[in-house]
């Protein structure tokens, strides 16, 4: 069966669920519907299942509600009202949730005043919980000094743990750390690792830091 037929069948039988009021088939169809899959990209139709999902208390559900309100899908952007549905999907216990949430803070959505103090503590929960890309933020803010006091150890460590589960973000800063140690072949292990799953904009910048290095 062709790929597209298999997509189209998935899609029907998971809208079956979701209309019978399964809130994981809700949410799986919420999905399936922004990323076009069986079925061309729907935004309007990814939100309303979010929606009802999140009714029923589904953190991701929550989460995905708030990417909507913060990006614009199928409603106007309102970085506020993302924060008030990445909170919810937080204390559902959802790493994700805690991630978005914490950005929102750092970057001032919540109330118009930049709460480090606060972003810190929802990256650590959600660090707690394996985050990967919360445990390489929290090795910056202890690079740059915010929030706490500069520390190389914690930051470097903090990426070694970002890198061990994956993050492209802190192969790179590892790497970074490794180079200026003189482990230039370990380094370079790990650039290249970092650009297995990097984003096209993350790799241009990587590329431009070790140009002449």
């Amino acid at each position: 069966m062709p790929t597209s037929e298999k997509g189209t069948d998935l899609l029907a039988s998971v809208t079956a669920l979701a209309q019978a009021g399964d809130p994981q088939a809700q949410l799986a169809l919420g999905q399936m519907l922004l990323n076009a899959v069986g079925t061309p990209r729907d935004e309007k139709g990814a939100l309303h299942w979010f929606l009802t999902a999140a009714a029923q208390d589904v953190p991701m559900a929550c989460n995905m509600v708030g990417r909507c309100c913060e990006l614009g899908w199928a409603v106007p952007r309102n970085p506020a009202d993302a924060m008030m549905w990445y909170l919810r999907a937080a204390n559902g216990g959802l790493d994700w949730g805690m991630y978005n949430y914490a950005n929102g803070l750092a970057l001032g959505w919540h109330g118009g005043l930049r709460d480090l103090d606060g972003a810190l503590l929802w990256y650590r929960r959600a660090a707690g919980i394996g985050h990967c890309k919360s445990l390489n933020i929290i090795g910056g803010f202890y690079e740059d000094g915010w929030s706490v006091a500069r520390d190389l150890r914690r930051a470097r460590a903090y990426y070694a743990r970002a890198a061990r589960c994956g993050d492209f973000r802190g192969h790179f800063n590892l790497g970074r750390f490794l180079m200026n140690e003189g482990r230039r072949d370990e380094a370079e292990r790990h650039f290249a690792r970092a650009r297995e799953t990097a984003t096209e904009a993350f790799t241009l910048k990587m590329d431009e830091f070790l140009k002449d290095r």
